[in-house]
């Protein structure tokens, strides 16, 4: 009877004893491993992957020295602990017509930068002047009087004006209300977009090649107005002037401009000269008597035919009420056309 629980302590000894190697051996294991980690990434970033060559991509007026150099980087520095982000804001904040630098790292040893001129795309109205502003909003130059044929942007309010800089408006919604303009007007190529006038940008108002007005009210999608805007421009004769203006979220309607300034000529109706009343008495009229100002003369006492027998006429035709218009602006909405 001894001997079986003997033997049977003993096996239960050796089990805890294979449980603890096990356990061990994992742990063992797990440390190398770390430390091999360890080393290994010790390695790149002192001796491994070292930078070896620097190249510049890209068509720019800058040469590749001078954008290497305010970079920040070198031969010799380390591709993993390069600050990629850093590099690429020395090279946008020191060369003001570069619009983007990408920085590529090609393992084990090489570098490139990838960069892309800035095109003129917008002016940007301020304070004494334009600001002259890239498709991503950087500003360029500063001048006093448009020279090209770009974007106007309006009401834009921007807060500082330092080329190599990017615009910054008082009123944070208009950065990204210009910013989609500016985007869109870049690819745009069907109907090119003259200004933008965002002053109320509850109420911003785009006009077309100078002979369409679009009133398309907020800034809630502007992408959709004006692609709704495109297919009605589509089916508008290039010749037409007017004004389309956003009806519900889906129409727009359109009044054309010579057909509104025939209808307001129509309804004007001029006098001749000669069928005007005289404001002169007539030969047989008889000089009208003096009424003394205290005599208790009132306009009872002086009936309307009495009036125009004593040789006095009224000239009831002023500039303001020569011409009679017989339609408002609203009624004349009634006739727009209308797109869905």
């Amino acid at each position: 009877m001894r001997d079986v629980v003997k033997t049977n302590v003993k096996r239960e000894q050796n089990r805890k004893r294979k449980r603890r190697r096990r356990r061990h051996t994992s742990l063992y294991l797990f440390l190398i491993f770390l430390m091999v980690i360890g080393i290994g990434v010790l390695l790149s970033v002192t001796l491994l992957f070292n930078i070896k060559k620097i190249v510049v991509k890209g068509d720019v007026d800058y040469k590749s020295e001078d954008i290497i150099n305010v970079s920040g980087i070198s031969n010799g520095d380390n591709l993993v602990r390069l600050d990629s982000k850093k590099a690429s804001d020395n090279i946008l904040a020191s060369m003001i017509y570069i619009e983007s630098a990408d920085i590529d790292k090609q393992y084990p040893g090489t570098l490139v930068i990838n960069v892309s001129r800035c095109v003129s795309t917008a002016y940007v109205e301020c304070e004494d002047g334009f600001l002259i502003v890239s498709a991503k909003g950087k500003i360029l130059d500063k001048v006093k009087e448009m020279s090209e044929q770009l974007l106007i942007i309006k009401g834009f309010e921007p807060m500082n004006e330092t080329p190599g800089t990017y615009l910054q408006s008082a009123d944070e919604q208009k950065n990204s209300i210009a910013a989609e303009f500016l985007e869109i007007s870049g690819n745009e190529e069907k109907h090119k977009i003259t200004s933008v006038d965002m002053t109320d940008k509850y109420d911003i108002t785009v006009d077309y090649e100078n002979r369409i007005t679009f009133e398309m009210g907020n800034s809630n999608d502007i992408s959709y107005k004006l692609n709704l805007a495109g297919t009605v421009l589509d089916e508008i004769s290039d010749d037409k002037k007017g004004t389309m203006k956003m009806v519900g979220s889906n129409q727009i309607s359109f009044r054309d401009k010579d057909d509104k300034e025939k209808s307001e000529n129509s309804n004007r109706i001029p006098i001749k000269e000669e069928d005007m009343p005289s404001t002169e008495m007539t030969e047989t009229a008889e000089p009208a008597e003096e009424i003394p100002a205290d005599d208790g003369y009132s306009e009872e006492e002086y009936s309307e035919d009495d009036y125009y027998e004593d040789g006095y006429y009224e000239d009831e035709y002023s500039d303001e009420n020569y011409y009679e218009d017989e339609y408002s602006e609203d009624e004349y909405y009634e006739n727009d056309e209308y797109y869905e």
